[in-house]
């Protein structure tokens, strides 16, 4: 009986040993081996949330091809929401990808939603944000970065105004008239049209920039109708349109009416070749892809931010085979010399923001 007992206990004693090592075994240090929320051990789950729709041709669009390549050459889980265009719906979209506590890491951008990812930022403070297009100050688990929309805009600015100056290119006018519809009146917006007159001065400082908003970045009717009154009223023979989803009504009428125009965000030379001229390319698929590199590699730096310029390939123009097909090499060659100008630090260009 004795023997019995004997062994019992110690089955007791060897099974209590074995709990108290899993249990040491399971609280693993969060820094040294912290698995991913993806649950798939090497895979970092993303969640790219959208305060708007894909399908832009431009800003958010961009955006998604610099996910997608994350997808395939970083090996990363990134789910995509679209949160829609009602404004009231993004607060509990955003806060129902935080709350679940399933994603490493959360994208998403624009100063519309600065003050929405702040306080969630601040609500759950083990989630990492991931932020584009504005900048979220002082918070340990956000990463900001920023574009050099007027830098970006200079350029656009001076082609803009070598191209209304321009005897090669048979729709310009003899009037130098240059068109800008932005999507909505707001600070980020008025960056870019600051640059653009900047750059337009640059070459010409008797060329006019006549300008309207659409009061959205998704009615493009409202653009197109914009456009056709800056050409038909104020003679403007070449837009710029900042304006989202709603800037494809403002490429459309242009290339009705014949004159020249200028894509923003992605390259949208291929919509109406000859008509879109160049586009401001505002790189956020080479910006995100960059931050999600850096963030696999533990290298990104929360609780600061970056600006992106000429210089770091923030933006620029596009200058594809449809470029150089249509525009003539004397604009060509005065733009890759303003371009170095502004990559050097030669020209300086002043930011409203």
């Amino acid at each position: 009986m004795r023997k019995k007992s004997n062994f019992k206990l110690l089955t007791v004693i060897l099974a209590s040993l074995m709990l108290i090592l899993a249990a040491c075994g399971g609280n693993k240090s969060s820094d040294d081996n912290k698995e991913n929320k993806s649950g798939s051990g090497d895979k970092i789950s993303v969640a790219y949330y959208v305060n708007g729709t894909l399908g832009d041709k431009s800003f958010f669009d961009s955006a998604k091809r610099g996910v997608e390549k994350a997808v395939k050459e970083l090996d990363m889980e990134v789910k995509t929401i679209e949160g829609g265009t009602n404004q009231a719906d993004w607060p509990a979209g955003i806060e129902s990808l935080a709350s679940s506590n399933k994603y490493d890491a959360i994208l998403v951008g624009t100063g519309q939603t600065v003050e929405i990812v702040a306080e969630l930022a601040q609500k759950y403070p083990d989630q990492k944000f991931i932020f584009f297009d504005d900048v979220i100050k002082d918070q340990p688990n956000v990463y900001s970065m920023t574009y050099s929309q007027s830098e970006g805009s200079f350029l656009a600015g001076a082609f803009a105004a070598l191209v209304t100056t321009s005897t090669d290119l048979k729709q310009a006018n003899p009037e130098k008239v240059l068109g800008f519809v932005g999507g909505m009146d707001i600070p980020i917006i008025n960056d870019f049209k600051s640059g653009y007159e900047q750059g337009a001065k640059y070459i010409d400082p008797e060329v006019k920039v006549v300008t309207s908003y659409i009061g959205n970045f998704a009615d493009a009717p409202k653009g197109k109708e914009l456009t056709l009154a800056q050409i038909n009223s104020q003679k403007a023979d070449i837009v710029y349109q900042v304006a989202g989803a709603a800037g494809l009504g403002i490429l459309e009428g242009a290339n009705e009416k014949g004159v020249y125009s200028i894509g923003v965000d992605s390259n949208q030379n291929g919509l109406y070749p000859g008509s879109v001229l160049t586009s401001m390319l505002k790189n956020l698929d080479t910006s995100t892809f960059r931050a999600l590199e850096l963030f696999k590699q533990g290298k990104l730096p929360f609780g600061s931010h970056e600006t992106l310029g000429v210089k770091e390939d923030g933006v620029g123009l596009a200058q594809d085979d449809l470029f150089n097909e249509h525009v003539p090499q004397a604009v060509r060659d005065k733009i890759a010399e303003i371009q170095e100008k502004l990559s050097n630090g030669e020209i300086k260009v002043k930011s409203t923001l």
